[in-house]
């Protein structure tokens, strides 16, 4: 039993604000339908706000020393769930809730011409509320089929805010084709946690560790791999995001490149830490794919018109950019070369953290341009920075800041 102390009692308060997450949540996802239409987006607001609250203060404790590690007693059939909140969770964490707050903010002017979609909107921001949270237990939960039960309610959530527009042929392609792929990739981690499960007799994430460390495990990285890959968005498993970023509202695409697509490079990134053999080259393989994912997003980047889907571009090749320093991560690891691998899990860290907000500002700035202009071809835009100078300051701060990155 726990006894009545400082370190206990913050340990208790932590976990409360943690579980706080679902109350909000199953709170807000009913209260929005029910609120004034005019009033949706700021309740919604309110809520991802909240959300972001309680599991950012645990997040700074977990960074700052103090993890949180605590069992669930789940059902007969999910056993008992392991929810960690470590360094890598938090970091994360602190990500998908700076994004998302900025996200539903930005929604709120965003959404405004859409005022008589009435039903659509409050559907809209209700999902946005479940996608915030789906993405939070992503990080924290650590038991494999607890785990995709979050990762599938953030893929459909997040499949239908993609499809705000439904209406329009392009979108439902979008849809499909996202959905489509997803799901691939959904098929790969399940089929990686079962394989775990029968090796081990166990779904939680210390057994993955155990099965890396007694088996071969190539064809487990393959998975692994496949999985998240396709939701962070590596070559040849990119194809989805070129055409949901431009089909999905400004302040959705803002946080799917700015977040979901992070969420498969902590995928990756907390299978690399489990890691004990085949480093070298599961490093040397990263790095390549990454470099080639890098190289093919920019060239795309650079000839296409459309400025969202040239962010979205711009998303690939940065992807590249923070698989690179995974694979010197690992390779790092491998070599038993401390230095090296501090320094490419630290270029991951860092630019996850910074792709974030920058690109997720020049997504809300190409929003602002095209509610304007109804028009995304850069060929037809021009002198902008004397009509829209708040937007364009904007924009060069966002572009400054993605470009200093890689020079």
């Amino acid at each position: 039993m726990l006894t009545e102390n400082p370190g206990t009692r913050l340990f208790m308060d932590s976990i409360q604000l943690i579980f706080a997450t679902l109350f909000v949540s199953g709170a807000g996802m009913a209260f929005i339908p029910a609120a004034p239409a005019r009033a949706r987006s700021a309740v919604c607001f309110g809520f991802v706000l909240l959300n972001a609250v309680c599991t950012s203060v645990p997040a700074v404790q977990a960074l700052a020393g103090r993890p949180l590690d605590f069992v669930l007693n789940g059902s007969s059939f999910f056993g008992s769930i392991p929810v960690r909140l470590d360094a890598l969770s938090a970091w994360f964490v602190l990500i998908i809730n700076f994004t998302c707050v900025n996200g539903a903010l930005y929604g709120i002017g965003y959404l405004k011409s859409y005022g008589e979609q009435r039903a659509n909107l409050a559907l809209h921001w209700a999902l946005f509320l479940l996608f915030q949270v789906s993405m939070l237990w992503v990080c924290m939960v650590q038991h494999g089929l607890a785990f995709l039960v979050a990762w599938e309610l953030m893929s459909l959530s997040s499949l239908f805010l993609v499809m705000f527009e439904h209406q329009k042929p392009e979108t439902l392609r979008a849809g499909m084709n996202y959905l489509v792929q997803m799901h691939l990739g959904v098929v790969l981690l399940t089929v990686a946690f079962i394989w775990v499960y029968f090796t081990t007799g166990s779904f939680d994430f210390g057994a993955i560790a155990r099965f890396f460390g007694e088996n071969g495990n190539g064809w487990l990285i393959l998975l692994f791999l496949g999985g998240f890959g396709i939701k962070a968005g590596f070559i040849p498993l990119h194809s989805w995001l070129p055409h949901a970023h431009p089909a999905a509202p400004s302040h959705v695409s803002g946080v799917m490149s700015g977040v979901i697509v992070k969420l498969g490079i902590y995928g990756i990134l907390r299978m690399g830490l489990m890691l004990e053999t085949n480093l070298l080259l599961t490093g040397a393989a990263l790095l390549a794919l990454s470099v080639a994912t890098g190289v093919f997003g920019i060239l795309n980047a650079a000839v296409h018109r459309d400025f969202k889907r040239m962010l979205a571009y711009c998303t690939i090749e940065n992807i590249g950019i923070i698989g690179a320093g995974i694979g010197l991560f690992l390779i790092g690891k491998g070599a038993n070369n401390p230095a090296l691998g501090a320094i490419g899990l630290s270029v991951a860290l860092l630019h996850t953290l910074n792709h974030s907000l920058s690109k997720s500002l020049l997504f809300f700035a190409a929003g602002s341009i095209y509610q304007q202009t109804h028009t995304r071809d850069m060929e037809k835009l021009g002198g902008l920075i004397g009509k829209m100078p708040q937007t364009a300051l904007f924009f060069l701060v966002g572009a400054l800041s993605i470009g200093g990155c890689r020079h």
